[in-house]
């Protein structure tokens, strides 16, 4: 049998008690009376019948009970402050020789099950979303539970946590390198002096003093679409004054992911990425899908178009590097031409003839996409996302 003096000591570190009143919330359980509560939220008595005598918590209560949840019928014996089903409180007084079903043994008991599910060093620490996604498969209320009942936000959990004394661990070194490199290459919307530091909550990296046009909203999703897509972190910290390429980027980035997992909102797209490491992964496979997207945001052929714009400004097409390019592109193919087929034609075989035709080809067909199809429809794709 496991002593369970690990579980006492672990009920008394403040994030502990925290995450257990943030469990309680999600399952209804927050009241005075949360231990006593049965499925369905009636109050279990004790062997007399009678509320509030000594035998109350003498026991699990043991009972079965149906309920309507999404016009289906569902019976559980879940009881108590962390609703356990008779069978798992079983396995835990077998574990720890628990001798009654007191809010303190219950206490006890939630945090073996949240040992169990290797996430009691998590919570200590402060890694309050890993624990979470650790624990969602033992409460069917956490953010992400497989379950399909009802479930609290991760924003809704973090409010409930933080209202009772819990705190959070210190950003990795990793993501606070990156968080200060978006802070020097993200031009936000000027939001006044940043508030004075509040014990427990990181700062906001997004927040700066210069005034600059990308919205709140995507300053708010650019975060957790990048912690999903790590990759998107060296595009947005490229170390060159890309303010302009950041936003008109940050739009597409947030607006591929939305669409991916079929969020109506930045909002419900932040949270969807923070309870579900399944969207996560749908998001990153739909970002790297639409990466070309990204890559002509402000550098590739648009970059290619500004610099040749720039460079012949208003003296004429002649200064346009562009130009001169295409042409020793299109001679040199059709000097080869004619020797193949007027200077020495006896030198070349079909078969070479027929490789350096399609060779020839397929640069006429490089020259006119650039021309005419891939710069028309990448303009056309900048224009889209001024418009937006």
């Amino acid at each position: 049998m496991a002593d369970p003096i690990e579980l006492i000591a672990a009920r008394e570190h403040p994030n502990v008690r925290a995450f257990l009143r943030m469990l309680r919330h999600g399952e209804g359980t927050a009241g005075e009376n949360g231990y006593r509560v049965m499925f369905g939220g009636d109050r279990f008595l004790g062997a007399d019948g009678v509320a509030d005598t000594f035998d109350d918590f003498a026991d699990h209560p043991r009972r079965a009970i149906t309920r309507r949840l999404g016009g289906a019928p569902i019976t559980s014996t879940a009881a108590g402050a962390y609703q356990f089903l008779s069978r798992t409180w079983d396995g835990l007084v077998k574990q720890y020789g628990f001798a009654d079903f007191t809010p303190t043994n219950q206490d006890l008991g939630a945090i073996a099950l949240i040992k169990g599910r290797k996430a009691l060093e998590d919570v200590i620490a402060g890694r309050f979303e890993a624990a979470v996604m650790k624990c969602n498969k033992e409460w069917a209320s956490l953010p992400g539970s497989p379950y399909g009942q009802p479930v609290v936000t991760m924003a809704r959990a973090r409010q409930e946590y933080e209202a009772h004394g819990g705190t959070y661990a210190e950003p990795a070194p990793a993501a606070a390198a990156a968080a200060m490199a978006l802070k020097s290459e993200l031009p936000l919307v000027h939001l006044g002096p940043e508030p004075a530091p509040v014990e427990g909550v990181p700062p906001n990296p997004f927040i700066n003093d210069q005034e600059a046009p990308m919205a709140p909203f995507l300053a708010a999703a650019l975060p957790a679409v990048i912690s999903a897509v790590p990759e998107l972190a060296r595009m947005f910290s490229s170390g060159s004054p890309t303010s302009e390429r950041n936003i008109k980027a940050a739009e597409v980035v947030v607006n591929v992911a939305k669409e991916a997992i079929g969020a109506r909102n930045e909002q419900e797209l932040v949270e969807t990425l923070q309870a579900d490491p399944g969207a996560a992964a749908v998001v990153r496979q739909a970002v790297k899908d639409n990466w070309f997207k990204l890559e002509e945001v402000g550098g590739g052929i648009q970059a290619a178009r500004e610099m040749n714009a720039k460079m012949q400004g208003d003296k004429g097409i002649q200064h346009n590097p562009a130009v001169w390019v295409s042409m020793v592109l299109l001679i040199f193919p059709f000097m080869l031409l004619v020797d193949v087929f007027y200077v020495h034609p006896d030198a070349y075989s079909g078969e070479l003839r027929t490789q350096i035709i399609t060779a020839i080809l397929a640069v006429i067909m490089m020259v006119g996409a650039y021309w005419l199809g891939t710069s028309a429809s990448s303009k056309a794709k900048d224009e889209a996302l001024l418009k937006r």
